[in-house]
């Protein structure tokens, strides 16, 4: 495979994903094929290996690739052109447009709880679980408990069996993670140990495993604005 040199100043882990996703789309990439290694990547890239492991974390986070300890990096075998061709739309989200993409993440998510509530099956179920146990044992671990956090609502999306929701909510996922990360910090300083804000979530999960859909949309809008305001 052969990457093109970035020399965009700005969001370069994006172009990254950005030329990954155009190999896949062209065939060039399947599933089970093994990446080149690091160093070698980042030099085709023209990027620092920093970066590349930062692009290369959120296709991992996003079921694109597998990452095996020294074993190197794998693209899944998964249907990866549902998953991968919204990214230009997510792309194009800009800080000054983040109410937007507030609206919009509310919008779909507070839906998403409530149809879950009336669709997730037990196995849906069981693998939200474990993204909130996930949570409640990364609380001193920003970053684990960001991407434990955005696990259980892309769950919980995926749970209500509404691919175009589903699809829609990968758009923006990265940009999602940004915001939960940004409001984590002050959020958590005015929750000691993070137990309020772990509560909400299970608060949203019980009412989901209720079937209660009225009462999920009502505690899912009430978390999100919550962290809206923290942002």
């Amino acid at each position: 495979m052969q990457f093109e040199k970035i020399t965009k100043p700005q969001r370069t882990s994006q172009e990254v994903l950005k030329q990954i996703n155009n190999l896949i789309i062209e065939e060039k990439l399947r599933p089970g094929d093994r990446l080149m290694g690091e160093r070698e990547m980042a030099g085709e890239l023209g990027v620092s290996r920093t970066t590349l492991r930062e692009a290369l974390r959120t296709m991992e986070f996003l079921g694109w690739v597998e990452i095996k300890p020294g074993g190197g990096t794998f693209i899944r075998n998964a249907q990866l052109n549902d998953v991968i061709s919204p990214l230009a739309l997510a792309l194009s989200v800009e800080p000054t447009r983040i109410e937007e993409l507030w609206e919009t993440r509310i919008t779909l998510e507070v839906e998403c709880a409530g149809l879950a509530a009336l669709r997730a099956s037990e196995e849906d179920l069981q693998i939200i679980s474990h993204a909130l146990r996930d949570m409640k044992s990364s609380l001193e671990d920003l970053d684990a408990y960001a991407k434990a956090d955005m696990r259980f609502h892309f769950l919980i999306t995926q749970a209500s069996q509404n691919s175009m929701m589903t699809r829609l909510l990968q758009t923006f996922v990265v940009h999602i993670l940004e915001l939960i990360k940004k409001a984590g910090p002050l959020r958590f300083s005015h929750d000691i140990g993070g137990l309020y804000t772990i509560q909400e979530h299970i608060s949203i999960y019980d009412a989901i495993v209720s079937h209660n859909a009225e009462l999920s949309k009502i505690l899912m809008r009430k978390h999100l604005e919550g962290s809206r305001s923290e942002g």
